[in-house]
């Protein structure tokens, strides 16, 4: 068996499709079944705009773009992504065949002066470790808008790049916290750096955060019965249920949204929101059947509806 893994260039990507390559052959040398993996990157256009909106040139789809049209071309047999990374629609003819168990969920704050501590608690007076007028970088209106309901006077300022720079930008006081995504940093053994931990159910996460994914085109049936060990079913279940809701939602990439969704004995419980630039705010939940999970996403979204959700995302200043 050859495979030929498609994936972006940077640490955290790299460390992703690794991860997918040593599972791949830790399973099937236990099954005396040869097998050869080969890592390709592939630079995106997301990886090229460092300095602007992503919304405005056609949002997180920008870091997949190439990476499917390989999958095409067959440059590459399978893609390995961040799931939240992926948008809600994909192209046809592709189809995300395996996701990896969940690696934490949370984003988490890095202050850029340290605390005594606080790590895995979640104070809810978290920002009053902040200044006054504080600066905080993100580039997610998600985040934003979760930290903006704590504290009105904060002022936020875009944050790209790899996390090396942002760390980099943090230290050199371009900030005075940054918000990133834990399970990036514990993937890199950078979690010494997290500061704060913010809770999925009080803080809600982008839908499918802190999980990796595999796509690959529709048709390979050999492609997709090498990957399916690797999934992991529970997790599929849960980030699927997300993107229903966020799919229902039909939002922008860049709206301030959110979905978490977690399996709790066999029954399956998500919470999600919506929210705009001017301070709405909406949040529901709903559980069910976990085999059920795509009608439990869609329900959810349907609650987000019928209180409103569609007239607070219009109102959105993206």
């Amino acid at each position: 068996m050859k495979i030929k893994i498609g994936t972006r260039g940077s640490k955290l990507a790299l460390y992703q499709a690794n991860l997918v390559k040593e599972r791949l052959y830790a399973y099937y040398s236990g099954l005396s079944r040869d097998i050869a993996v080969e890592i390709i990157t592939i630079k995106t256009s997301g990886d090229k705009i460092l300095n602007a909106s992503l919304s405005s040139f056609g949002g997180k789809g920008l870091f997949v773009k190439e990476i499917e049209e390989a999958l095409f071309s067959g440059e590459i047999d399978i893609a390995v992504h961040s799931l939240k990374d992926v948008p809600q629609v994909i192209p046809g003819g592709l189809i995300l065949g395996a996701a990896l168990k969940r690696d934490d969920p949370r984003d988490c704050m890095i202050l850029k002066d340290k605390p005594k501590t606080f790590g895995e608690n979640y104070p809810e007076n978290f920002v009053s470790l902040l200044k006054s007028h504080a600066t905080v970088g993100t580039s997610s209106l998600r985040r934003r808008s979760l930290i903006a309901r704590y504290r009105n006077d904060l002022i936020f300022e875009p944050l790209r790049g790899n996390i090396d720079t942002r760390l980099k930008k943090l230290k050199n006081g371009f900030f005075d916290a940054i918000v990133l995504s834990s399970s990036g940093l514990i993937r890199l053994n950078l979690e010494s750096y997290i500061d704060i931990y913010l809770d999925p159910v009080k803080f809600i996460p982008q839908c499918g955060q802190g999980v990796i994914v595999i796509e690959h085109r529709i048709g390979r049936d050999d492609i997709k019965e090498i990957i399916n060990p690797l999934n992991d079913a529970d997790t599929y279940t849960a980030v699927f249920a997300e993107r229903t809701c966020i799919r229902e939602l039909n939002c922008g990439c860049a709206s301030p949204v959110g979905a978490y969704a977690c399996l709790k004995d066999d029954i399956l419980h998500i919470k999600g929101f919506v929210s705009n630039t001017e301070g709405e705010y909406l949040e529901d939940e709903f559980k069910g059947r976990k085999d059920d999970y795509e009608n439990i996403g869609r329900s959810l979204a349907l609650r987000l509806i019928d209180k409103g959700a569609f007239e607070i995302l219009s109102k959105n200043n993206l």
